[in-house]
């Protein structure tokens, strides 16, 4: 077995200091006019790798690349990555090997991890709707059946039928099981990796994810949509190092999207997580959007203070904070229509390193620095209807809202108890840079203009 063969690659728990920026390699750089956005547009890894310095500046410190192996071309192109024809041979519309040999090689002289996303559920599909053209996996007993998943409830379907009609691999017959896990510590150790992004963890079975373990004990993050904080847990024991918080993402959904529902979601998400996953809740991932869901944008109906909030959010809340590309320029966009995977070359976002996004997000992960975010806990402090205010150790204090920027309310106010700042001290919100004194009593009043969020840290911080 190949997994002898493993050299180095950081401690997992490294990357509770992290923070992690998606790149859809095809939309990142370098590309064409991308005027079909259901084709490659030839974002490719040497242009990635000129535009480093952009995602380090922002204060991202990894980057989470699209899976980077060869593709079967079939009745249609799977620009993002997630129909492998040739595991052992780099996607040419990205890149040779040694273009991403010097992307990681670049990343690590500039302090930055990469993670690379991979796809251990399915391959391709071939023009002639066969296994032909799949050279890793050529023959017809290495897959379950022709089935469809009907129920996404049903976890035999989810295991052994296919997504979107793509070969699903059957990783109980010896030889894909083997194959799959020589070519994991083949990969590692070819591009010198940092970890693993895997998707479709729901659709592998917990038996293959248990011998994986065995061969990758770096850190790698799982996707499993939908799941509840017991079915991530079950990933995560002797499996996944860690996964996305997926019950947050749907509370974050559901409180500043459309439904506008009441902020105790969020108190409800995290009190869950935390019950479930103790101390390592510090590792899950959090996400407001992804290359497989609307952008956050959409979802809020491009209401600037709600932006705004979701940021600070992300980049406040306990876990390890992932970040779309583009979200700094504002992309916005919905899945279905590929209006999520815009290029970042074009006229309309290009890579401004002044725009107020940017700005804010380069901001709270100053911050993040500041503080040592990773070492310490959070912990709630009020919890309303259109109001939520909790703590990082006693270092920082976060109150959002839901209500946007059109909202009948202009103005709220609470007096949020129990603050971890000394009673008389000066606070500064690092958004508004506005300071105010912490009362007698350690209470701290609150004022929440036209849906603004507020981060206050201790004005020697500022």
């Amino acid at each position: 077995m190949l997994a002898t063969l493993v050299l180095s690659f950081p401690d997992p728990q490294q990357f509770r200091k992290q923070r992690i920026y998606q790149v859809l390699t095809d939309r990142f750089a370098g590309g064409n006019d991308c005027k079909d956005k259901s084709s490659y547009c030839l974002g490719n890894l040497k242009s990635l790798t000129g535009k480093l310095d952009y995602i380090k500046n922002l204060g991202y410190t990894t980057i989470w690349i699209s899976p980077t192996v060869q593709q079967a071309e079939g009745p249609k192109v799977q620009y993002k990555g997630y129909w492998p024809s040739d595991f052992y041979k780099t996607n040419p519309n990205q890149g040779s090997d040694q273009d991403l040999k010097d992307l990681v090689a670049e990343a690590h002289k500039l302090n930055l991890f990469v993670i690379s996303d991979v796809n251990y559920n399915n391959v391709g599909q071939c023009k002639d709707s066969k296994v032909s053209c799949i050279t890793t996996f050529p023959l017809d007993e290495y897959y379950h059946s022709n089935c469809i998943v009907t129920r996404f409830s049903n976890i035999t379907q989810l295991e052994q039928c296919r997504v979107d009609g793509s070969p699903d691999l059957d990783q109980d017959h010896p030889y894909v099981l083997q194959e799959l896990l020589d070519w994991t510590a083949w990969y590692q150790n070819e591009f010198n990796f940092d970890g693993f992004r895997i998707g479709f963890a729901k659709n592998v079975g917990h038996k293959f994810w248990k011998a994986f373990r065995q061969v990758s004990p770096w850190f790698t993050i799982g996707s499993a949509q939908n799941a509840t904080y017991d079915e991530l847990k079950n990933y995560t024991d002797q499996e996944l190092y860690t996964t996305f918080n997926e019950p947050l993402f749907q509370a974050i959904n559901n409180v500043f999207g459309y439904k506008n529902q009441s902020m105790h979601l969020l108190s409800e998400a995290f009190e869950q997580a935390a019950l479930t996953f103790g101390d390592n809740v510090k590792d899950l991932g959090i996400y407001l959007d992804n290359h497989d869901t609307d952008r956050f944008l959409i979802t809020i109906d491009m209401d600037d203070m709600k932006f705004q909030n979701g940021i600070v959010l992300l980049h406040t809340w306990i876990g390890i904070p992932v970040l779309y590309y583009g979200t700094e320029q504002e992309i916005f966009g919905s899945n279905q229509s590929n209006q999520n995977n815009e290029a970042m070359w074009t006229l309309m976002y290009d890579y401004d390193d002044t725009s107020r996004f940017y700005e804010l997000i380069k901001k709270l992960n100053d911050m993040r620095d500041k503080i040592k975010i990773d070492k310490i806990d959070q912990k709630e402090l009020m919890v309303a209807q259109n109001f939520y205010a909790y703590v990082r150790g006693n270092q920082m204090l976060v109150v959002l809202t839901q209500q946007g920027y059109d909202y009948t309310e202009k103005q709220i106010y609470h007096r949020v108890h129990n603050s971890p700042f000394e009673s008389n001290s000066r606070i500064c919100d690092i958004l508004s840079n506005e300071c105010i004194n912490v009362n007698d009593d350690q209470s701290v009043d609150i004022y929440l203009i036209d849906g603004q969020a507020r981060v206050y840290v201790r004005e020697s911080l500022m």
